[in-house]
């Protein structure tokens, strides 16, 4: 598991690049490090700039925003942000929300099919955000 913050570093140019706007960097990440196994490249950011920042500079084929808007991420201001900014690109991008069940019911509004996608944070959600996002990005369903 990820315990240490994940140093930024230039994508490797033949992974499929996501990039997870999580604001709690030092805690263990099982999301990040699914995702690595599966042959991803991850980049971690824990604010809405670094987001834009590097989207901008890298063009992920996925974002996924860790809902926590008591900690400063709010799934529905990165929406916002993604949806209105100046590359066209970012509004058609794929998005995984995962957040706490008690944000579920203000967050599925927000879906749409292929494009918007809320996961509420529990369990069986690791196995769950696998199976998406290689549905999503690779078009299989590979555990």
């Amino acid at each position: 598991m990820s315990a240490l913050p994940f140093r930024q570093e230039k994508p490797e140019a033949n992974r499929i690049r996501i990039l997870k706007l999580f604001n709690v960097p030092f805690a263990l990440d099982p999301y990040h490090d699914r995702l690595i196994s599966q042959g991803y490249e991850v980049a971690n950011v824990s604010s809405y700039q670094e987001a834009l920042d590097y989207a901008h500079e890298y063009q992920p084929a996925l974002f996924i925003v860790y809902d926590d808007a008591d900690n400063g991420v709010d799934a529905l201001e990165w929406l916002r942000l993604q949806h209105t900014d100046r590359h066209g690109w970012m509004a058609t991008a794929p998005l995984i929300i995962l957040a706490d069940a008690v944000r579920v019911d203000a967050l599925k509004p927000e879906e749409l099919p292929d494009r918007v996608i809320v996961l509420q944070r529990r369990a069986d959600t690791l196995n769950h955000l696998t199976r998406i996002v290689n549905q999503l990005l690779r078009g299989g369903l590979q555990s």
